[in-house]
């Protein structure tokens, strides 16, 4: 299979067999008959008797079979426009008002980022405020920290987050904080209100932290606790047998860690030596303290190695922290370099790059010098990784441009199948980093097997999760965590489409959503607010603006008279959708037009050749579009002029237009681009009519023009606003290898959902079909499997030429690789253009005409 793509399946077009036709330098006067006069547009029907190119004897003397109207057999099911509601639009100008503003003030949350703004924990700050003075006086060195304790209990008697939930969070705060006032000999009150709490919930609590969601280091840090609190007479339900179980998993977790390891390398162990303070050796762990005094940025853990080291360093952090926060401490700091990815996948998930270019190249570039053969942790101090910030930060590394080894995902795949194992289906502890690895194996390229196993096992612990159908934990976390796990599952990034993809993460999206390190935390600057109402607007206000095409569309489409066609699919709706998917940002207007346009010529053309003309009809209409010349079309039937002059007009209005931006007369090459497709389609035909079944390879060299995408790309590209020199050009079209994936892609998987029809319809040509032929003994089902893993191998083709060909400009990347993702999505199940009121009419309604709320 790795051959696939170097096989001479993608490099039979070369340039004698393609000829392709240089865009000429002459600014006026092109006619691709070589008649210079017909510069401007035929008008529909208006159509000169005088014949242009062969001797007007020898045209009249052209035979054309007529035959009688034919209707064709899909006719009857309509496009989504049949059934569209119309509603009143929001105040546009408000909105653009909003948006502008909300822009610039997140902005200012990206320009203001230092080494992170993250909220309090009960937990870490409880330590903290353990450390006696340094005077030797019988008091805390920072007392502030104790009165925030006090001051912060919540109504139930518990500590911990107010909005939220989780079991071990709940848990930890709590018992930390009591113990620290018992520690102290202060705050009686809400020692008891505190230890009430506990005895009521103990039980039910830790049966929920061990069975669903249990936050990092639980098992050993909450033990710990629970001896410190005996040893203080606090009054505790420790002989439940619950509580005795937990004991004995951090009993057995001691016995497997090796000592050694624990002093010699980073381990997230440094993390919670609170937890394990029998088995540190207090001056051999100063070895692996962070520069800034800290042990792994954990608060807690350094407060604790403080009190049995007096270490200076860790004291220093610990100062730095007070100064910072005042009378309260996170539960691990800085967070530089979570804050500034978690901001960057808001951002990027949302759909609101192009608002944030510059932003986000600042914090990338930011993370990218601290990024390591391990990947990254929380603050560019960290000596441990995190893999699940690892995993975002290489999806996004790569989303963005930038050259990241999949050699750093060999490195942690171990620790990624072990933290599956450790956590178990049953925990949802891990559920949000195997969800982010999921993601991340998804921008592969070829050859990365590592990228493979981690989506394997990853989707399938993803599954098993779901199956479970216990979310209440995890749910404390984040709240539509459940969705998000669906959403990912039911369609990879690279056969999804960006609209939609983003419309679902704002669906889901919530501000109050956490992070889970030992104890539960908000990053304000990275989720906020301001983010989920940027988004909603930012996603209404182009589908306004996309719906408004839709009129241009309607009324292009009315000029052609295209409605009075019977014999093809009217999909102008559902065309324009895959424009609009293609390239959504509002000012590629010109773009989706010319792209919406060209997929319904092509449509007209299909249809056309499919079962309408004969045989002899169509070579006069090719002969008669190769020469540009109308007056050979006066012995064909109605439609059939309709369709020609429809084809004519708009390719020469289109290049009429570019020719502003380009400086040149396109109109040679879109001609050239056309009469290859209306070649293929016709050889097609001619298959059908002999009955004849091609190569593999002869379908194959065929199917790359006959299936469409050449002119629906390659017609609209001048459009985007931008210059578009030859050396860019080459690389677009077939003389590169980046559209012969797409139109590969494309012809695969609609052969895929469309190859039994054709054969009930009489055609013998299709990958399948080609395949079988040419493999004696091998099945339909062994067929499609090849063929599936051959499509499987061009797309993680086309994931490495739309991440990292930067010698594309990405706004003809992103043309390129959302029409195969098109094309991917449409025929997810079956012949979904064919069936577009019914296959694609939620798909439709969300993305152009229902608003987010």
């Amino acid at each position: 299979m790795a051959q696939i793509l170097s096989s001479p399946f993608f490099s039979f077009f070369n340039a004698s067999a393609r000829c392709p036709v240089w865009i000429s330098k002459k600014a006026h006067g092109y006619s691709p008959s070589g008649n210079r006069s017909r510069s401007k547009s035929l008008a529909c029907h208006n159509i000169p008797s005088a014949v242009v190119g062969e001797d007007v004897k020898i045209h009249q003397t052209l035979t054309i079979a007529y035959t009688e109207h034919k209707i064709n057999r899909n006719y009857e099911k309509k496009d989504y426009v049949h059934s569209i509601s119309t509603f009143e639009e929001a105040p546009l100008d408000e909105m653009d008002k909003r948006i502008e503003e909300l822009v610039a003030e997140i902005k200012m949350l990206f320009n203001s980022m230092e080494d992170g703004e993250i909220s309090p924990s009960a937990y870490d700050t409880a330590w903290v405020a353990r450390v006696p003075a340094t005077d030797g006086s019988p008091k805390p060195k920072f007392p502030q920290m104790v009165d925030w304790i006090l001051h912060n209990q919540l109504p139930d008697g518990s500590w911990g987050q107010k909005r939220r939930i989780l079991a071990c969070d709940r848990l930890l705060n709590s018992l930390s904080c009591i113990v620290t006032l018992a520690f102290w000999g202060v705050g009686d009150n809400q020692v008891n209100r505190g230890l009430n709490f506990l005895r009521r919930n103990t039980g039910g609590l830790i049966k929920a932290a061990l069975s669903h969601y249990r936050s990092k280091g639980f098992e050993m840090v909450f033990p710990a606790l629970l001896k410190e609190a005996k040893l203080l007479g606090l009054d505790l339900p420790y002989e439940l047998p619950i509580i005795k179980k937990i004991y004995e998993m951090r009993d057995s977790e001691l016995k497997i860690a090796s000592v050694e390891d624990l002093h010699s390398r980073p381990s997230t162990m440094l993390q919670c030596l609170e937890g394990i303070q029998e088995v540190v050796d207090w001056k051999n762990i100063l070895k692996l303290q962070s520069e800034d005094g800290s042990f792994s940025g954990s608060p807690a853990s350094t407060a604790c190695v403080f009190m049995h080291t007096g270490d200076k360093n860790c004291l220093r952090y610990l100062r730095n922290l007070v100064t910072k926060f005042g009378d309260h401490v996170p539960c691990m700091y800085p967070v530089d370099i979570e804050e500034r990815l978690r901001a960057v996948d808001s951002i990027e998930c949302l759909g609101l790059e192009r608002h944030f270019e510059t932003e986000i190249k600042q914090a990338m570039d930011y993370v990218f010098q601290y990024w390591g053969e391990r990947g990254v942790g929380f603050g560019r101090e960290s000596l441990v990784h995190d893999i699940d910030l690892t995993a975002t930060g290489f999806r996004l590394f790569r989303t963005f441009g930038y050259a990241v080894s999949s050699h750093l995902l060999q490195n942690i795949k171990g620790e990624a199948e072990e933290l599956c194992k450790l956590y178990g289906v049953e925990n949802g502890a891990g559920i949000t980093t195997i969800l982010n690895l999921y993601r991340c194996s998804q921008v592969n390229f070829p050859g990365e097997n590592v990228m493979r196993e981690i989506g394997g096992f990853t989707k399938d612990y993803l599954t098993k999760w779901l199956e479970r159908e216990n979310f209440s934990q995890a749910k404390a976390v984040k709240e539509n965590l459940r969705q998000e796990v669906e959403y990912a599952l039911s369609a990879r990034w690279n056969r999804n489409m960006p609209r939609l993809i983003t419309r679902n993460h704002i669906v889901v999206f919530n501000h109050n959503d956490l992070w889970s390190g030992k104890t539960l935390y908000q990053l304000p600057k990275a989720s906020n607010d301001k983010y989920l109402e940027l988004a909603k607007l930012d996603f209404n206000r182009i589908q306004a603006t996309h719906r408004s095409e839709i009129q241009h569309i309607k009324r292009w489409y009315k000029e052609c008279k295209f409605p009075q066609l019977d014999f093809f699919r009217h999909r102008e709706v559902a065309i324009y959708w895959s424009s609009a998917a293609a390239m959504f940002e509002p000012q590629y207007t010109n773009c989706r037009l010319d792209y919406t346009k060209a997929g319904i010529l092509a449509t007209v053309v299909d249809d056309l050749n499919d079962t309408y003309a004969t045989l002899n009809q169509l070579k006069l209409f090719n002969e008669a579009f190769e020469r540009w010349d109308p007056s050979k079309i006066d012995q064909l039937p109605e439609d059939m002029k309709i369709a020609f002059m429809g084809l004519c007009n708009t390719l020469t209005d289109i290049s009429e237009r570019a020719r502003e931006v380009q400086g040149r007369d396109v109109l040679p090459y879109l001609h050239q681009q056309w009469l290859n497709h209306l070649f293929s389609l016709t050889k097609e035909r001619e298959w059908m009519l002999k009955s004849y079944s091609p190569s593999f390879d002869e379908y194959m060299k065929n199917g790359l023009a006959s299936v469409a995408l050449e002119v629906t790309t390659l017609t609209p590209i001048f459009s985007t606003g931008q210059f578009l020199p030859d050396n860019i050009l080459e690389k677009l079209d077939f003389r590169g290898d980046f559209l012969n994936v797409v139109c590969f892609t494309g012809l695969l998987v609609n052969d895929f959902r469309t190859f039994q029809g054709e054969i009930d319809h009489g055609e013998l040509a299709s990958f399948v079909q080609c395949y079988i032929n040419e493999h004696p003994g091998c099945t339909e089902e062994e067929a499609l499997n090849y063929l599936e893993g051959m499509n499987e191998e061009a797309l993680t083709k086309l994931n490495y030429h739309f991440l990292m060909r930067a010698d594309i400009p990405k706004r003809y990347r992103e043309l390129l690789f959302n029409t195969a993702r098109v094309m991917q999505l449409i025929y997810r199940k079956d012949d979904g253009f064919l069936n577009a009121a019914e296959d694609l009419e939620d798909i439709i309604k969300k993305s152009l005409y229902e608003p987010v709320l």
